[in-house]
């Protein structure tokens, strides 16, 4: 594992399609429509947070939940794992969060187990004592193509 205590990530706000201007302002006044639905992020590479942590990690609004937002949001984030050439994702969650798990399970993830966080790690201290670990297996992806990646090519370089 690579011992850095951070990854390269990307994050997203996820907003109903047609929600922004071309330019990315919000055409909407009032700010509880203009509000994203949730969020996505999708860390690259390996590290201690990410074995316990995920490649992915999103959420999404309580009044907008139950409507498949998560898993579609996973699944526009695909295509650019692929294009750092990734072939699998890990994705945790507390094992008592069933949506999450849902989510999880709709996109194909395996479980892999349930795993101990050691005191040390962040999600301990947040008072997440057990991770649920997935593998979502993305290999048959098409990648994202034109991109650049920003992520240097060996950790030694960064």
């Amino acid at each position: 594992m690579i011992d850095r205590a951070w990854a390269p990530s990307y994050q997203f706000l996820i907003f109903l399609a047609g929600t922004l201007r071309e330019d990315g302002s919000l055409p909407c006044a009032d700010p509880e429509m203009a509000s994203p639905l949730g969020h996505i992020h999708l860390r690259l590479g390996m590290n201690d947070n990410i074995y316990y942590g995920g490649h992915i990690g999103y959420g999404v609004r309580e009044r907008n939940r139950g409507q498949g937002i998560a898993r579609r949001a996973c699944l526009m984030v695909a295509p650019l794992a692929r294009a750092h050439g990734m072939e699998e994702l890990i994705i945790t969650t507390t094992p008592d969060n069933l949506p999450s798990i849902k989510t999880i399970e709709h996109l194909g993830a395996e479980f892999e187990g349930n795993t101990k966080v050691p005191r040390y790690h962040d999600l301990y201290r947040r008072g997440d004592k057990v991770v649920s670990r997935y593998v979502w297996d993305i290999s048959r992806v098409a990648p994202l193509t034109g991109l650049t990646p920003l992520v240097p090519t060996h950790w030694s370089d960064a």
